[in-house]
């Protein structure tokens, strides 16, 4: 009797493990698919994919999360190419602390699921950014300095990536 009682406990504890790593792997195969939907919306999807695909998916499986993790990632970019931008010209730097700070709004309509308003205030922040292209290269033969350019650029790609992930909330009506 003993030794029946044990076959069914293994059994089952071995029926167990094996829905547990099933389930495991279609949670994982969710948060590719959906990163694949969000980035899929991206100006640049690689761009996307490299930001969102490195969260684990525990952290990341749901669109709040890849949210959450794009928006941290904008801010800490565009300060980094604000750090970049003031050592270079000081022209900028108004633009770009209005970028970080609509950045910083969208983390509160991320709290309330406000879609709409993340994505307003990410391209808000876009907009910011284009900003400074605009007074250094305002008058004809204007140049920007490269490395300025090269800080637009990244700035732009992660702001991208939150604009991705906010509208695929809008489209979906993610609550």
């Amino acid at each position: 009797m003993a030794a029946c009682n044990k076959s069914v406990l293994v059994t089952v504890t071995v029926a167990i493990s094996m829905i547990m790593i099933c389930c495991c792997h279609v949670s994982e195969g969710a948060a590719n698919d959906l990163i694949s939907k969000v980035c899929s919306e991206a100006k640049s999807p690689s761009v996307c994919e490299s930001v969102l695909r490195p969260v684990p998916p525990s952290k990341g499986a749901d669109l709040p999360g890849l949210a959450s993790t794009a928006l941290e990632h904008g801010i800490d970019i565009v300060e980094q190419s604000l750090a970049a931008i003031t050592l270079i010209r000081g022209d900028c730097t108004d633009f770009y602390t209005d970028a970080i700070d609509s950045l910083y709004y969208g983390r509160e309509n991320l709290g309330s699921r406000d879609w709409d308003n993340l994505y307003n205030n990410a391209v808000d922040a876009l907009e910011s950014i284009a900003n400074c292209d605009d007074i250094l290269t305002g008058e004809p033969g204007d140049v920007e300095p490269p490395a300025i350019a090269q800080a637009d650029l990244t700035a732009e790609d992660a702001v991208y990536v939150v604009i991705a992930v906010a509208k695929y909330g809008r489209i979906t009506k993610f609550i």
